[in-house]
């Protein structure tokens, strides 16, 4: 059955990736979706501008549940006509199945007619032309406010089309499912217990939890925890959550409670209280993570027989830009009997070393590889450049036992910004075949002369901000040169 999708007009590149993860787990095949931009012309190569697709769903069932979940989803048509005018739109709504109309046109039911535009506004005062125009045959009694049978959907799109023109297109139908993006205020960081300079904004954190599959029963893990944002996320959709981070400032002193802008880890207020990872679990009533003070470099787990344990992996690894990630070690080797001394156990924090950004990657592929269970999927960010987005989507790293399934970037700037990649585990672990992999991987990265993402993106970052700098002076000078300061 064919359906008109209405995104909402944010993270443009992760709608549809969104909307296919979450009708998998609603059921839905995502290979078997068909996409079909719904514009004057169907064949009009992928404009992602536009908020109105077209897909075909098992039922409306499965549409209602996506449209529940999806974060990006503002709601799920059942169109009964669309056109480049309202006359046009009316008699495709004439046309349209009567025994599919006739159901929710009845008498002795309610219904109201909400404006859902884009690109233009004034539309609701246009809405009794536009009823006019159809000349819908309604039986059922009108509502504007409460609860009623049905709501139908008048939508008026215009979006830039070619040359500086408008593409205008007219739909209307009745809603079958309506977006919920009420959780993102529940979740905004400003009201949180507990936050630091790294923490996941809610919605990109709802998004990666969607990207993953959380549900109910099943295990996410973020080996990069810092203050559990993307923990949080997976746990609001019933997942229970595992964290691990390589700082214990971060989560086993936490930081004081009841002080501006909360200080910095472990400083505890007046009153001794403190607030940590547990208290935003605590403050939502949601289930506690179990938290692991370890090294994704260095797993804690490695020898307790837990692969095919996870159900989800997220990450927003510190690939470091401006400061690069840190694995456990440091500039002397120590004997591998050596213990910290009692006194000096409280308040310890194990030195590091640099973690290159390859090593990372390869450490992060081969937690998924061997940990994951097969159909669990991997979701993290890795830095990503506009003009270079043909060469960082080939170059993505791969795994044998992984299949790469959705990447989307996010931009912060016309020049950078950020990719989130989503893979999925295709078989169970092999220690040779994983083996082989991170060999290969790092064989290749060692023949290939060329500066990595990270130095590509460093070289972008510091060129931009200097630029940047150079324009900012040049203005001053310029202004300084029109109104110079008076003689005395």
């Amino acid at each position: 059955m064919r359906f008109l999708v209405y995104f909402v007009h944010r993270h443009v590149d992760f709608r549809r990736a969104e909307f296919e993860s979450v009708a998998e787990t609603c059921g839905c095949s995502a290979e078997a979706l068909e996409w079909r931009r719904a514009t004057r012309d169907e064949t009009v190569g992928e404009r992602r501008e536009t908020p109105f697709w077209y897909v075909d769903l098992p039922s409306e069932d499965v549409a209602r549940a996506i449209a529940k979940r999806a974060l990006l989803v503002r709601g799920i048509v059942e169109e009964w006509g669309s056109g480049n005018d309202d006359a046009e739109c009316a008699r495709a709504v004439e046309r349209y199945d009567a025994e599919r109309k006739t159901p929710f046109l009845r008498e002795g039911t309610t219904f109201r007619v909400e404006v859902e535009d884009f690109g233009i506004q004034g539309g609701r005062n246009q809405l009794k032309s536009r009823l006019d125009a159809l000349q819908i045959p309604f039986e059922g009694k009108a509502r504007l406010k409460g609860e009623v049978d049905n709501v139908f959907w008048s939508a008026v799109s215009s979006v830039a089309g070619e040359e500086g023109t408008r593409e205008r297109r007219v739909f209307f139908g009745r809603l079958v499912g309506r977006g919920d993006r009420s959780m993102i205020k529940k979740y905004e960081l400003p009201g949180r217990q507990y936050v630091g300079p790294t923490s996941m904004d809610a919605e990109v954190a709802l998004l990666m939890a969607n990207m993953a599959q959380a549900r109910p029963g099943g295990v996410v893990m973020d080996p990069f925890c810092g203050t559990g944002s993307m923990l949080v996320a997976a746990a609001h959709y019933g997942a229970l959550t595992m964290g691990l981070d390589i700082d214990p400032r971060v989560i086993k002193h936490g930081k004081a409670a009841k002080m501006k802008n909360q200080g910095k880890f472990m400083m505890k207020a007046e009153d001794g209280s403190t607030v940590d990872v547990w208290s935003n679990f605590a403050q939502y009533g949601l289930p506690p993570p179990v938290l692991i003070h370890g090294d994704l470099h260095a797993l804690p787990t490695r020898a307790h027989g837990l692969e095919g344990y996870l159900q989800g992996i997220v990450a927003d690894p510190p690939y470091g830009v401006r400061a690069g990630g840190r694995k456990s070690g440091g500039r002397k080797p120590l004997p591998e009997d050596y213990s910290i001394p009692e006194e000096l156990k409280e308040g310890h924090i194990p030195s590091t070393a640099p973690y290159p950004f390859g090593e990372m990657c390869d450490d992060l592929l081969d937690l998924a590889a061997r940990f994951l269970s097969v159909g669990g999927k991997l979701v993290f960010f890795l830095p990503g450049s506009i003009a270079e987005a043909e060469r960082e989507i080939r170059d993505l790293p791969t795994h044998p036992l992984l299949r790469l399934r959705w990447h989307s970037l996010e931009t912060f700037n016309n020049l950078w910004g950020r990719r989130l990649v989503t893979y999925e585990k295709i078989a169970p672990w092999d220690r040779d075949v994983c083996d082989k992999a991170r060999s290969n991987a790092v064989e290749a990265r060692a023949r290939n002369s060329e500066p990595d993402l990270i130095e590509r993106m460093r070289t972008l970052v510091y060129q931009s901000r200097e630029s940047r700098i150079a324009e900012l002076v040049e203005e001053k000078q310029k202004r300084r040169g029109r109104s110079p300061a008076p003689e005395n």
